[in-house]
Parts: C-alpha cells; sequence; structure tokens
C-alpha cells in the first residue's frame, strides 16, 4: 500500500529536495506541494493525504496553527512537523496542535523516511537531538518544574507510553487485560503524580521519560 505525502514550506528548494528524497522511495507518492499554511489546508481538505509534512515557520498561518486546523479538516493526516530549530516551545507547541513527528531540516534526510513510516503507523517520531532537548527541558527551564516528586509504577509507566501513541482508554484495556474503568483511574492517578491536565502534557512527560519509543 502507498502512502500518499503532501509537503508544505515556503522555501522551494527544501520543497523540491525533499520530494526529490521522497520520490525513490518506493511506497511513498507526493501528491501535493504547497508554500504556505493557507495553501496547506486547501490542499490537505482536496487531496486527504496519509502524512503532511509541515515547515514550522510559514507565512499567512504558520505550522502550528495549521496543524491544529489540520486535526478538523482530515482526521486521518498525520502531521510531521519540519524545522531548522530545537526550540522548547516549537516542539511543545507542535505536540499541543497534534502533531506525530518532530524532525529537524538538518537531520531531515535521515530521520524524514522513518518519521513518516512510524507517523503512517500512528506512532510517535522526535529526531535522538529533540528528544535530548525535552528530557533535560529545552532551554526555557519550565518542564523541570512539571515533574512530581511521586514516582510513576510500572503500571502507570505502561499507560502512560500507550497515551502518549495515541491509543484510548478501551485500546489501552484490551492490550493489558485489565478494565477500562481501571485505565481511567490510572490515567488519574499518572495526571496527579506529573501534574498534568490533558492529553498533550502526558505525552510531552513521556518524551522527557524516554517512554515514547523511537524507530
Amino acid at each position: 500500500m502507498r502512502t500518499t505525502i503532501v509537503l508544505a514550506d515556503d522555501h522551494e528548494l527544501v520543497r523540491e529536495s525533499i520530494a526529490s528524497l521522497l520520490r525513490e522511495v518506493p511506497d511513498f507518492e507526493v501528491v501535493g506541494q504547497c508554500g504556505n499554511g493557507r495553501e496547506l489546508l486547501e490542499l490537505v481538505e482536496r487531496v486527504r493525504p496519509d502524512v503532511a509534512v509541515v515547515d514550522v515557520s510559514m507565512p499567512e498561518l504558520n505550522g502550528i496553527e495549521a496543524a491544529r486546523h489540520l486535526r478538523e479538516i482530515s482526521r486521518r493526516t498525520r502531521v510531521i512537523a519540519l524545522s531548522a530549530y530545537i526550540d522548547e516551545a516549537y516542539i511543545r507547541d507542535m505536540i499541543d496542535a497534534g502533531v506525530v513527528a518532530y524532525i529537524i531540516k538538518s537531520g531531515a534526510a535521515k530521520d524524514l523516511i522513518q518519521a513518516i513510516r512510524t507517523a503512517s503507523r500512528g506512532r510517535l517520531y522526535f529526531s535522538s537531538d529533540i528528544l535530548a532537548g525535552a528530557h533535560h527541558g529545552g532551554t526555557s527551564g519550565r518542564a523541570t518544574g512539571e515533574y512530581s516528586a511521586r514516582p510513576l509504577s510500572q503500571r502507570e509507566r505502561e499507560i502512560l507510553q500507550l497515551v502518549a501513541e495515541g491509543k484510548s482508554s478501551r485500546e489501552i484495556a484490551a492490550s493489558l487485560g485489565i478494565g477500562e474503568t481501571t485505565v481511567k483511574t490510572h490515567r488519574t492517578h499518572i495526571m496527579g503524580k506529573l501534574n498534568v491536565r490533558d492529553v498533550a502534557g502526558l505525552t510531552r512527560q513521556a518524551i522527557k521519560l524516554k517512554l515514547v519509543r523511537i524507530d
């Protein structure tokens, strides 16, 4: 089965370089390109691709806001953020917006193919540099205070990883052989221990704890 891909970057040479790389992969098909966030929304609505590779910094509508809109336009489309910078604020905002992968342009050739394969399976992918930055709290100093002194149990760590990978409570219950109510109780306890209030916060903590699998 072919994976359909659209590319959004305001630098045409960058887009063409990425497109050329992806065309070398037999089961990938680049079905569209665009140069700004507004064009991206129109393109995705029209072609409904499996994956959208999106530059974080784009004119008219940046990648963060575009990713938020894409969740409403095409839930099947997995969004990969592409950036020239390792910046905790960008990473945090893109996770909040629903991206499933974040890679830096300097390592795009190495990471992008694997990121697309991983994202198309509904799993998260972050380059090793991104993961290291998140684990050490980035440069803003905000992440350190998000941790609670209360450690997670092995079961809680298992559930946290599955939540971060996008699994529903019902799917987690089936996977672990426990009740859905039990999963929800564990999730509430995890949020309390980590001092977070939503799935985006849980995802950030899973990255910091290196629970998210990096293929």
